[in-house]
Order: C-alpha cells, then sequence, then structure tokens
C-alpha cells in the first residue's frame, strides 16, 4: 500500500548535559576526578539504524543504554572509551530520555532523544466495523500519537503498538474514508492511507407486521442493527431513539402515530442514512388511485409541464407523506398569493371528462382555500382538511369548459403553510 508521507530533516544536535557525582573520590594528576559525565549526545535528527554518539568523562564505566522502547547492552557498543560512545540506534528506540547504567549508578539525560522517523504504512485491515480493532500494519507506528478518521474522528489512545504493527478500536462515529496516521520526531508527520478504510453500516433486511399498525410493536430484522441510534419513518421530524429492544440482527419499536407509508431509514451512529429498499404499510392505509389517462404530476413533473409559479417553495420528489407512488410534492407557500402554476405546455381536453389531483394539509391549514383556475379563467375554490389525503375531482365545466389547458394554477388565499400535492392529471 502506498501512503504519502512529509519528512523533515533538521540537522541540529540536542545538548545534554548531566553531572552527577556517584562516588567520592580524589583528583586524577589529570584533574580527571573520576566521576561519569554525560556532555552531549546526537546527533538530533538521526534515524534508527544509524550510528548515535554519547560524549563526555569516564564513559568506560557505562555497562549499557537504556532508551525508551531498547535497551543496549556494553558488548553491543561499537565503540566506547572514556570520552566516547558509538552505538546504533535499535528499531524500537522511542522518543524519551535516555539513561546510562554505570558500575557507580546510573545517570539520566537532562533532554529527550528525539529522532527522525520514515513513518510508513503497508497495510490495514479493508473493512471493519465500528467499535471493533483496526489493525494496521507499517514501519515505526510505536511513534503513532494520534489517528484520524473521516469526519474529523480523532483517536489518541490505542489497543497496542508496536514497531510493526498498530491497534485501534474503531469510533461509533467514524465514516468510510481515508485515514490519517500522525506522529512525533524531530519534525512531526503525517501519513494517509491511499485507499478509503470501509466502515460497515446497518441495513434492512425485512419488516413485520405487514401491513404495519401506528402505536403498535414493529420489528425491524436485519444485520449490524447494534450500529443504530435512530429509526425514522415518513411523517416524522426526528428519528426513534428509544426501542423496545435491539441486537446485531433485530430492532423491535412502536410506530408513532404519525408516521407515514414508506421507506424506513436507519440512523447509524457515524450519522450515514441507510433507507430500506422496501416501503412500510400501514393498516388502514387508503387504496391506491385509480390510473390517470394524463399526468402534470406523478412523482414527477410529466409530460414536459413546468412550473412557473411564485411565492414557493416546492420539493418534487419529496418522500415525507406521498399518496400514490414513490414521491409527492411538498409546497411551501412562502406568501400570501403564491402560486405552482403548470405552464408551458398544452393538452386537449376532447377526450378527458375531470380534472383530478390528491392534497395532505399539514397542521395549521385546516379550512384554508385554494384557487384553480385554467388559462386565466375564473377560479374554482377549494377548501383544505388537515391531516388526511383528500382527492379532488373538478369538471370542465369548474374550469369553465376550456377546450385545451395551456396553464393550470393553484393559488393559496391570505394564509401561508405547506400542504403536500400529489398525483395530478386528466381522466
Amino acid at each position: 500500500m502506498k501512503a504519502y508521507i512529509k519528512i523533515n530533516t533538521l540537522l541540529i544536535w540536542l545538548a545534554c548535559f548531566g553531572i552527577i557525582g556517584l562516588t567520592a573520590c580524589d583528583k586524577d594528576d589529570d584533574g580527571n576526578s573520576g566521576l561519569v559525565e554525560l556532555l552531549s549526545f546526537g546527533p538530533s535528527g538521526s534515524q534508527h539504524g544509524e550510528e548515535i554518539q554519547f560524549i563526555g568523562n569516564n564513559l568506560q564505566k557505562v555497562n549499557s543504554i537504556e532508551f525508551v522502547g531498547a535497551t543496549v547492552e556494553k558488548a553491543g557498543f561499537k565503540t566506547q572509551s572514556n570520552e566516547l560512545i558509538v552505538l546504533v540506534l535499535p528499531e524500537t528506540v522511542e522518543a524519551g530520555l535516555v539513561k546510562l547504567i554505570t558500575t557507580d549508578g546510573e545517570i539520566v539525560s537532562k533532554s529527550p532523544l528525539n529522532l527522525e522517523i520514515p513513518l510508513q504504512i503497508t497495510g490495514f485491515t479493508p473493512v471493519v466495523k465500528p467499535g471493533e480493532n483496526l489493525t494496521i500494519q507499517g514501519k515505526f507506528l510505536n511513534w503513532v500519537t494520534e489517528i484520524r478518521f473521516n469526519k474529523d474522528i480523532l483517536v489518541t489512545e490505542f489497543v497496542s503498538k508496536s514497531v510493526n504493527e498498530l491497534v485501534v478500536t474503531v469510533p461509533m462515529e467514524a465514516q468510510t474514508g481515508e485515514i490519517v496516521l500522525s506522529a512525533g520526531g524531530t519534525e512531526p508527520i503525517s501519513v494517509e492511507t491511499e485507499e478509503p478504510l470501509e466502515i460497515v453500516l446497518p441495513a434492512v433486511v425485512s419488516f413485520a407486521p405487514l401491513p404495519a399498525e401506528r402505536e403498535k410493536e414493529f420489528t425491524i430484522a436485519g444485520t449490524d442493527l447494534d450500529l443504530v441510534k435512530g429509526v425514522l419513518f415518513k411523517g416524522l421530524t426526528s428519528p426513534i431513539t428509544s426501542f423496545i429492544s435491539q441486537s446485531e440482527t433485530e430492532i423491535k419499536l412502536t410506530i408513532p402515530a404519525e408516521a407515514n407509508r414508506g421507506v424506513i431509514s436507519l440512523v447509524a451512529f457515524s450519522d450515514v442514512v441507510v433507507e430500506s429498499e422496501e416501503a412500510v404499510k400501514f393498516v388502514g392505509d387508503l387504496d391506491p388511485l385509480p390510473a390517470l389517462a394524463y399526468a402534470f404530476y406523478i412523482d414527477a413533473l410529466m409530460n414536459n409541464w413546468q412550473n412557473w409559479g411564485w411565492n414557493t417553495t416546492i420539493d418534487y420528489a419529496n418522500k415525507d407523506n406521498i399518496r400514490d407512488g414513490e414521491a409527492a410534492m411538498k409546497i411551501n407557500y412562502t406568501g400570501h398569493w403564491g402560486a405552482l402554476k403548470f405552464a408551458n405546455n398544452s393538452v386537449s381536453l376532447a377526450n378527458y371528462t375531470e380534472i383530478t389531483f390528491s392534497i395532505f394539509a399539514t397542521a395549521g391549514t385546516n379550512g384554508k382555500r385554494i384557487n384553480i383556475s385554467a388559462n386565466g379563467a375564473p377560479s374554482y375554490t377549494i377548501t383544505l382538511e388537515e391531516g388526511k389525503w383528500v382527492e379532488y375531482k373538478l369538471t370542465k365545466a369548474d374550469l369553465g369548459n376550456p377546450a385545451t389547458i395551456n396553464d393550470l394554477v393553484f393559488q393559496n388565499f391570505d394564509w401561508t403553510g405547506t400542504i403536500y400535492f400529489d398525483h395530478a392529471g386528466l381522466r
């Protein structure tokens, strides 16, 4: 696996001075007290497998040198004299203070050792479930201080670390994407995986009973359902987060009275939303509407009609509340005398007898009125019925007996609010 590596080499020596009296003794004729002294070590910016030097006095008394993560015994020194010790840095050495073990005691450096780290990622578990462990292979992974998952989910505690392997528990909030490993050293570096880490998501296999019943128990069967923090039904503004029971393969919940038919959405702890393939249908739902001979709208604008309306915001593919098919218009009348206007087309009414459409009026719109007009002729007024789908059927006479429809307008009176609009056309 390739990784992008940014490494800067600093050519600086870390001076580390420590003069610790270990035993009382007379000065030698040349002025040497006989005490072990560590004056400096380096160079800084060295890498594992390279030589490092320790400079001081009476270093022949040093029996071993302890680094964080490794110890080098006297027999492993390349050079040892009164003033110099040279050794090769083991791969397992990490940043930290250095300890010289002498015949008279211990000397600890005043400054920490730091190195240039050629951090590498050579492989990792490609698919992992949140809450379970991710294993990463590479080089110098024991220097890693943090892992950043997609969406800036940061982890600084690990299950285990070694030079060639790092194990970390994947956060429940993690999403599919590249991961970034960061490490210290003489210059902090980051390594990003070229391939994304795939995070397991929950999935719906089936649900029961069908048809479902509002305010009754409902069972969702699937896979990895323990990753679900909420279930959203159409018609609800927020997901259900309190379950009767939850396991990896099953969720039991009570369906709210406000739920509408349609697909259900599983909201994972990562906030990724997974929809069911099948729609939930409820006891008491309306029967399917008779087919339209000609359509202005069925799940989308049909037959090249356009909307030239005003003072509205419209979602043409809304799935929150559907009368028939797969979608309905969600129309928000944002100002008085706003309109949905089917325009820029024409249809002859010679072979049709009625104009039909269905409306679901939301809370606060009961008794409000909408004018329907064709081609600018006098309008026909309907009254909204809140909280249910109503199919309206208008005759050609209701619209002034036009021979063709060049435009069809649905204009609110002096009110604002939201309706759902579906299955509009001719029979």
